[in-house]
């Protein structure tokens, strides 16, 4: 690794692909293409010959502090020999010799001296960077908070107090997850180059510039600098001018500000958003004519990710908050905010939102109803873009910028910018305070109808009207592009004639990332019938979509698939070096019944990560499908003792003990108390105890498990059959009616009620 443009070519290799002709010269090609792209590079000291001013505001902002060598310019922390304890680990840091020091636990948990590399960061904190011999560079977990003393900061703190890891772990600080190769450097350096060799499990990872520099942006500027003619690779447009008129309260472009937003927006959107890569290309390294979508496909509004109205929950960083925004919808992008060299806001506080809504209507009591006007309560962010904190100390923002609804938040179980404010008050006190104040003005209640927000909730609680509301929210092209794919990919769980012809009716959508939740959702489609739905997405201009479609023909089509499986395996390999990537690999080579390389992948990935939970028990199933049980059982039985106490490999391997002929109870029982809510966990386990002869006690987790969901199709279904089997017919009545109240379509449960 250094910071010269020097290429070391496409040294990735992409694993174990069929290696045909065509396959090879493509990647030689590719590799080539890439390397002259590395080397197009100008430097960042170049542009400022030309560009002083926005070099300067550049130079201290965050993107140029997002890594650097570590010296005394540049370590914010205190290694004066000062010592961090946390749960038994003694962290100590030092310098000498103008070089940085750190002792600590390494990954085979005993003490050793580490020097420091680089620098991670700046504000709220700044993590270190520590190099070994096979490339990879690790950051520490134990970080710098560079915030002020009297804001609780200028300490050593660990980002995860609770989940440290162990040594060996992928929460560890020298595990997987704190990995900069994988995990942080195509966003915190220019033009990089990974170069992971899986043979080695290594890395001879390269840049262009060490940070985030001008052509991080702009793209290589090699061809610019010698003819300032030749245009940037990333052509932005100037901003228009948004004005309010008279009678307004809202700014109005002077022009169609959508062209210029999406070129903008989907620049930033390679680093700030969470997503997979599929192109080998640098951020904004990419040829003419390509999108976004050509290079990263983003995470949709999925559980864990986002909450049910699409709030911000887990680090997904901007990209898919903002594209959910009225703001967004109506041209707004990044810089009409932010000053793009500096990173700073355009003006402080309200001012930076007075730009396009009307002081005088929107900087007052009469619309944030909260007094005085310089309070918290009174200022647009609180209120439109709530906070959530992430590695311990850093509040960021939700870019959304919906319009508070306590009451509808407490339904789904979303956080609300009122009662985390007010936090001794409850969600309907909220509510009336709102519907009182417009009220008191006269005013019409202006808070949106967040419909996709219930067809989420409903979807991921599984209740009796989710499939309507998803169709609903999926069809309703007033609301945003995001969250109707996110409704579309989950009517995947509801396969009905409806599902089916709400989604063949998306597959044609202008929006790539609905054609892309359009084609999720038909994934409940068998296999045999999907061809002729799903193959004239195969030729769709954008490479995410593509990439979608072939995955779904896979398993039974891929000998018609041509070049398109090049294009998918080759986009796999991107991800080589993650065990995520590697199961994708597996999962690919297992549609096409490749069963030695699907093995490969998966050993691979325990490899990389042995403690994935994912790797060990899809390894087993894979086994399994293969028809090596014994192999399988071993592998789970492993599993569970370097990673205890897990409910899916305990699920996993109680499934196995039962195909086996062995003891499943036990492990089906931890499985089901270690994750009371998992009702599918439940589901098995109680058959499990019904078929050990166990009808009662069967029925008793049932019944436990049906007061977290009262609308699970497999737990009423159970509790009939097994309350009709031992001669309780009213319970079985009981239930079966249940069954067909919430699900009225289903033949079989009307059957099962009639047969009582």
């Amino acid at each position: 690794m250094g910071g010269s443009a020097i290429c070391k070519c496409l040294t990735r290799p992409l694993l174990l692909l069929k290696t045909t002709l065509k396959t090879f010269f493509f990647l030689c090609a590719l590799a080539n293409n890439i390397c002259q792209a590395q080397g197009d590079y100008a430097g960042s000291t170049t542009c400022q010959g030309c560009h002083d001013k926005e070099y300067k505001q550049w130079q201290n902002s965050h993107h140029a502090w997002a890594m650097r060598e570590a010296n005394a310019s540049t370590v914010l922390g205190d290694f004066n020999n000062v010592t961090y304890s946390h749960q038994g680990i003694i962290t100590e840091f030092s310098q000498s010799d103008g070089q940085y020091f750190v002792r600590t636990q390494g990954a085979d948990g005993k003490t050793h001296s580490f020097k420091i590399a680089y620098t991670f960061g700046v504000e709220p904190l700044q993590q270190y960077l520590i190099g070994f011999p096979d490339g990879r560079y690790q950051a520490l977990t134990v970080a710098w908070d560079s915030r002020p003393m009297e804001e609780g900061g200028q300490r050593w703190y660990q980002l995860m107090p609770n989940d440290m890891g162990q040594p060996g772990e992928s929460l560890h600080w020298t595990g997987v997850y704190y990995n900069w190769n994988s995990q942080c450097a195509a966003c915190h350096s220019t033009g990089l180059q990974e170069n992971y060799s899986p043979k080695t499990n290594s890395y001879s990872s390269s840049w262009t510039e060490i940070n985030v520099s001008c052509e991080s942006c702009h793209g290589p500027g090699l061809k610019h600098s010698a003819s300032p003619a030749t245009p940037m690779p990333v052509a932005y447009r100037e901003q228009l001018q948004w004005l309010i008129g008279d009678g307004a309260s809202i700014a109005s472009p002077l022009g169609s500000p959508h062209e210029g937003s999406k070129v903008e927006i989907e620049s930033c959107a390679g680093c700030h958003s969470r997503r997979v890569k599929i192109s080998p290309y640098a951020v904004n390294n990419y040829p003419l004519g390509t999108e976004f979508l050509d290079h990263y496909q983003p995470q949709i509004l999925r559980e864990g990710l986002y909450h049910p109205d699409g709030q911000i929950q887990d680090e997904v960083y901007v990209y898919g908050s903002f594209i959910q925004s009225k703001m967004h919808q109506r041209g707004v992008r990044c810089s009409n905010c932010h000053e793009p060299h500096s990173l700073e806001l355009k003006a402080p506080g309200n001012a930076v939102c007075a730009g396009c809504h009307a002081p005088k209507v929107y900087n007052s009591p009469a619309h944030h109803f909260h007094k005085p006007a310089g309070s918290p309560g009174a200022q647009c962010v609180n209120c439109h873009m709530p906070t959530t904190t992430y590695m311990g100390i850093d509040q960021r923002r939700d870019h959304s910028m919906r319009i508070p609804d306590p009451v509808l938040s407490s339904q789904i179980g979303a956080p609300d910018a009122c009662t985390s404010c007010h936090t001794n008050k409850k969600a309907s006190w909220a509510g009336q305070a709102i519907n009182s104040w417009l009220e008191a003005k006269g005013a019409a209640d202006r808070r949106q109808s967040n419909g996709y927000a219930k067809a989420m909730h409903a979807a991921r609680a599984q209740h009796r009207d989710a499939e309507r509301l998803l169709i609903e929210a999926a069809s309703d092209g007033r609301i945003n592009a995001i969250a109707r794919a996110t409704a579309l990919g989950l009517l995947v769980d509801y396969p009905s004639q409806k599902s089916y012809e709400t989604a063949l009716g998306q597959l044609k959508d202008a929006d790539a990332i609905i054609r892309l939740g359009a084609l999720e959702a038909l994934e409940f489609l068998p296999p045999r019938q999907r061809w002729d739905i799903i193959s004239p997405l195969l030729n769709d201009h954008i490479k995410a979509v593509r990439l979608a479609a072939t995955r779904l023909l896979l398993p039974s089509n891929n000998t018609q698939l041509g070049s398109n499986i090049d294009e998918y395996m080759e986009s796999l390999g991107l991800q080589a070096d993650t065990a995520f990537g590697q199961l994708k690999l597996a999962e690919a080579y297992l549609a096409q019944n490749l069963y030695s390389q699907a093995n490969s992948a998966h050993q691979q990935a325990l490899n990389i990560d042995p403690h994935n939970i994912a790797a060990i028990s899809n390894y087993a199933d894979s086994l399994r499908i293969q028809g090596q049980e014994p192999e399988a059982l071993d592998l789970l039985a492993r599993g569970n003792q370097s990673v205890p106490n897990n409910p899916v490999l305990l699920h996993a391997l109680g499934l196995a003990q039962i195909r086996s002929g062995q003891p499943a109870l036990e492990s089906l029982r931890r499985a089901a108390v270690l994750e009371p809510h998992n009702s599918r966990f439940n589901y098995v386990y109680a058959l499990a105890l019904n078929s050990g002869g166990k009808p009662d006690q069967a029925i008793d987790v049932l019944n436990r498990a049906l007061v977290t969901s009262p609308e699970n199709r497999d737990l009423l279904t159970a509790l009939a059959t097994i309350n009709r089997d031992i001669g309780k017919l009213a319970k079985a009545k009981y239930f079966a009616r249940r069954l067909v109240e919430v699900f009225p379509s289903d033949a079989r449960a009307k059957q099962l009620l009639q047969s009582l």
